[in-house]
């Protein structure tokens, strides 16, 4: 992995100059970043974070209240609220850690989002580690609706210490499913919602993918030089965390962390275009209590095909189930095929390459693909049920206790 410099980074890649003028604490090791756009409670996080165990290096938490220059006035007060109500919990008593809070206000229309306030937290991050010379130190992402496990800052810190080689990592994260936050149709849908969300990574995995990871914006972290190395966070207004953890998944250096857990709000949004907040607010506009997803079937032929990926390095395609076998030859599969051959020179070194050409947004392409054209989507519970008792031997027919095995199964 090339290491970049803390100037050749900054100076190429940086969005915005250094913001935070105090110098970090010679132990600084950890740095959580939180964007915040319109948030009704931005305390809830910091809260969470203060009561945090303490781990062996300092930690600083850099918030970015941020807004498009083209929004208007009721977003631009509801940010000035957060500022506020921020400012007034940090004058209430000493912290066990720093904190920072950056105002973006008027952000670039074309580029403004969740990607871009990422990118000028995880920057400052990266400026404030390499003050330090702590390339090594890492840089948390968490949300501004979202809550901790008291343990999260010591696992998180133990991980990188322990793994040395390690770039990035997912952390476990699990969704309340009750209380009085909320109405109770939002609880349901968080259930059937998350359930979608491991569904489809276990699907990936029963079908033998070897990418398939959880990529949550609010939990996951990547050491300071590996963020160098890979150009830093995109600005892209959704999905951002997905292509920023696929930068890191191919390469080895990646690793689940089950030993903590992070708690993202279930709450209704549509202030991205895809996503938990806009899934529950879709839920609740059909209220028919159901939610469509993937045909297991799907994957069944999926697997099929990984099973082949080893042995095209010396063999022909074989013949496939007919909705991969459709999708691949639309997609130029022979022609990948032979280019992967002519690049490379050992077995891994073909496997290796044939998967950068089967990225995780191409097999997203084809699962979307087998479900227009060859099998249609089930309802969550029936296929996550299904996938459950083929691969564990129960049956389990209800949401919430799927739900609750699939945690597990996935921690």
């Amino acid at each position: 992995m090339t290491i970049y410099s803390h100037r050749t980074y900054l100076q190429k890649q940086r969005f915005a100059p250094r913001q935070i003028l105090a110098p970090p604490n010679p132990d600084l090791r950890l740095v959580v970043v939180i964007p915040s756009h319109v948030e009704p409670d931005l305390c809830q996080p910091l809260r969470a974070l203060e009561a945090c165990h303490l781990p062996k290096g300092a930690v600083e938490v850099i918030v970015v209240v941020n807004a498009s220059r083209s929004a208007d006035a009721a977003t631009h007060q509801k940010n000035k609220e957060s500022l506020e109500a921020v400012n007034r919990w940090l004058r209430e008593a000493p912290r066990h850690h720093k904190y920072f809070v950056l105002d973006f206000p008027d952000l670039p229309p074309k580029h403004a989002g969740v990607g871009l306030a990422r990118k000028v937290g995880m920057d400052e991050a990266v400026d404030r580690l390499e003050q330090v010379d702590a390339a090594d130190g890492v840089i948390i992402c968490l949300d501004a609706d979202s809550s901790v496990a008291p343990n999260y800052l010591t696992e998180i810190e133990a991980l990188f210490q322990h793994q040395p080689r390690l770039e990035a990592c997912s952390i476990h994260f699990e969704h309340p499913l009750s209380g009085d936050a909320f109405p109770p149709e939002v609880y349901t849908g968080i259930i059937h919602y998350e359930l979608f969300l491991r569904y489809y990574i276990q699907a990936l995995r029963f079908a033998g993918y070897p990418y398939a990871y959880h990529t949550i914006g609010s939990s996951m972290a990547v050491r300071s030089s590996a963020y160098q190395a890979q150009g830093g966070m995109n600005r892209r207004k959704a999905g951002e965390d997905f292509y920023f953890l696929h930068k890191f998944i191919p390469h080895g250096g990646f690793a689940e962390l089950g030993s903590t857990t992070v708690y993202p709000s279930p709450r209704a949004s549509e202030k991205v275009p895809f996503g938990t907040g806009r899934a529950i607010s879709a839920w609740l506009k059909r209220g028919d209590g159901k939610l469509p997803a993937y045909a297991l079937q799907s994957f069944e032929e999926l697997k099929a095909w990984h099973q082949q990926i080893p042995d095209l390095y010396e063999q022909p395609l074989k013949p496939l189930p007919p909705a991969i076998s459709a999708f691949l030859e639309a997609e130029g599969v022979e022609a990948a095929i032979v280019d992967t051959r002519f690049h490379v020179r050992s077995h891994k070194g073909f496997i290796k390459r044939m998967y950068q050409w089967w990225h995780p947004l191409r097999v997203l392409k084809y699962v979307h693909y087998a479900r227009e054209h060859f099998y249609p989507d089930s309802e969550v519970t029936a296929v996550a049920a299904q996938l459950f008792k083929r691969e564990k031997g129960e049956n389990i027919p209800k949401a919430r206790d799927l739900l609750l095995q699939y945690r597990i199964w996935q921690r």
